[in-house]
């Protein structure tokens, strides 16, 4: 396999490919991607996935944005005042426009943010309202108050004010989140139920539009003609287009012959590439995990679940089998992605809780053997990609080797549906990820609370962890509440409730003429400022 790389890679060379191809006829820029997960929604209060997040971000702009640095700048917001001791914010808004030609005003944030939290809406990420401590915002995703009731205020068309019950120190961040961006009212109920599904039916207020949109095969966007921006940002790419192919190989090969200008690698490619011009490696916040499903008889068993947490080579997985930059995960909160009040890096104060140890995982399964009575089947979900297919083999030669009797059954799904048969509790195992929506641990740590059921698939469920997280939201104390995080991650992993497998690194390979994309270890990856030379 590798030797047939280098010979593609010999012939590309002999033919001129790699150079900076891209453009059309008439001059204009084109950015070409490809992306090994498909689009799933366009509609910000739907959307619970990276791919499509960042499509959201090219048509939709927030109150802030985030630099090259991860930090939160101005965007809809030209400017903010932050007063009661960080309990008020109030937002001034820029002259910003929809692609229609309406103005944006902080209206279109307040029905935005009262959509999210009124139940009866029933978003996915509802939730996230209620962590930035917004003023009401319990009550009413409960139902108790109208969604009126919550604590967001346009004082005028430019204007918009929030009220907190507790500060928050991340909330600048998370204003870059598309699940906090502005929805136009009368645009939103003019399409009704067909909103967001194509381009037609979107409204932009960022940088592009969406051009087309093709389920399974690709999706495109041009420049906005009405961004309140693009004056400033008229050296980024005209169009950019996305396309969805699930196979390395073939991605490559139209990388070679200059219709793809950025491409991720996986196994023996990152081998092949690695030392070949625009080829990138970068340490990514999503970590990959094992979620188990506790309602099942075999995962109940506390001595099962610490066998198969014991019996994973997690090192091996990340350099043999990945070979993409990846790292073993130390725990559930990924390494260089957030610090604390001491300025340290959490990993490097927090313990470590992922260890492989085939003696004591072949000893805690005979433990599990003896109790359960017989030998346990168990059947492992992973989706249909490259990478998480070898991931889920290897785990399968890992547990089947180390633990004697043990039948693992794979079940290989796309993403869509391997995240509909976890939300319905349809699964034994399933190795799945979460990427931060802001630069705290809580970003992690909530999805494992008895209550979060969107979220805790497999409806682990520990009083002492769910008392730490109670904790982590009402404690004001910056160290105090760090202290709280770092308990709750204890007592999660030495209860074996998940089983944190790998740090995502992203191999990829970028023309070297492409400068602007953004990286970012929380937060989306923003394709926003792109420019080809």
């Amino acid at each position: 396999m590798k030797k047939l790389f280098k010979i593609l890679l010999a012939l590309c060379l002999l033919t001129g490919c790699g150079g900076n191809g891209g453009n059309t006829d008439d001059g204009k820029s084109v950015l070409n991607v490809a992306t090994d997960t498909d689009l799933s929604s366009m509609d910000h209060h739907v959307a619970t996935d990276g791919t499509s997040f960042i499509a959201q971000t090219l048509v939709l702009s927030g109150l802030t944005k985030l630099d090259e640095n991860n930090q939160p700048v101005a965007e809809l917001a030209k400017s903010w005042d932050i007063t009661d001791g960080g309990l008020t914010y109030t937002f001034y808004l820029d002259d910003a426009k929809w692609s229609n030609g309406e103005p944006v005003t902080a209206h279109d944030f307040v029905y935005g943010w009262q959509f999210l939290a009124d139940p009866d809406n029933a978003c996915d990420y509802q939730f996230i309202i209620g962590i930035i401590n917004v003023k009401n915002a319990t009550e009413v995703m409960a139902g108790k108050l109208e969604p009126s009731e919550l604590g967001v205020q346009a004082v005028d068309e430019k204007t918009l004010k929030v009220t907190l019950t507790q500060p928050c120190d991340f909330l600048l961040g998370l204003m870059a989140f598309p699940t906090f961006f502005p929805l136009n009212e009368k645009f939103y109920k003019e399409k009704g139920d067909q909103y967001a599904l194509s381009p037609e039916n979107i409204l932009s207020c960022g940088p592009y539009v969406m051009t087309s949109w093709t389920a399974g095969n690709s999706f495109s966007f041009k420049k906005n003609e009405n961004y309140f921006k693009a004056d400033e940002d008229k050296d980024i790419v005209d169009t950019i287009n996305f396309k969805f192919i699930q196979d390395t190989q073939s991605a490559m090969l139209e990388y070679q012959s200059n219709k793809l200008d950025v491409v991720k690698l996986t196994g023996e490619m990152v081998d092949a590439y690695s030392s070949e011009q625009g080829f990138t490696n970068r340490l990514a916040g999503y970590l990959w995990y094992l979620s188990l499903n506790h309602g099942n008889e075999f995962i109940a068993n506390d001595d099962l679940r610490e066998a198969l947490a014991l019996a994973i080579d997690f090192e091996t997985i990340c350099k043999s089998v990945l070979k993409d930059g990846s790292v073993a995960a130390d725990g559930i909160i990924p390494k260089e992605f957030t610090s604390g009040p001491d300025g340290k890096d959490y990993r490097e104060v927090a313990k470590d809780y992922t260890t492989f140890d085939k003696d004591a995982a072949a000893a805690a399964y005979a433990k599990a053997k003896a109790t359960l009575g017989k030998d346990a089947t168990i059947e492992l979900l992973f989706e249909d990609t490259e990478s998480s297919k070898a991931v889920a083999e290897y785990i399968q030669y890992c547990w089947e080797t180390y633990l004697p009797g043990i039948t693992v059954n794979l079940n290989s799904k796309p993403k869509k549906t391997r995240l509909e048969l976890m939300d319905n509790q349809s699964f034994d195992v399933a190795l799945t990820r979460w990427g931060p929506d802001y630069a705290d641990p809580q970003t992690y740590l909530d999805l494992f609370e008895t209550t979060a059921y969107d979220y805790n698939s497999g409806r682990y469920s520990n009083a002492k962890y769910d008392s730490y997280i109670k904790d982590i939201h009402t404690i004001t104390d910056s160290q105090k509440r760090w202290d709280a995080c770092m308990k709750a991650e204890e007592v999660l992993l030495t209860d074996n409730g998940i089983i944190p497998v790998y740090q995502t690194g992203s191999a990829m390979m970028i023309k070297t003429n492409v400068k602007g994309i953004d990286f970012h270890s929380a937060g989306v990856d923003s394709y926003r400022h792109v420019t080809k030379q």
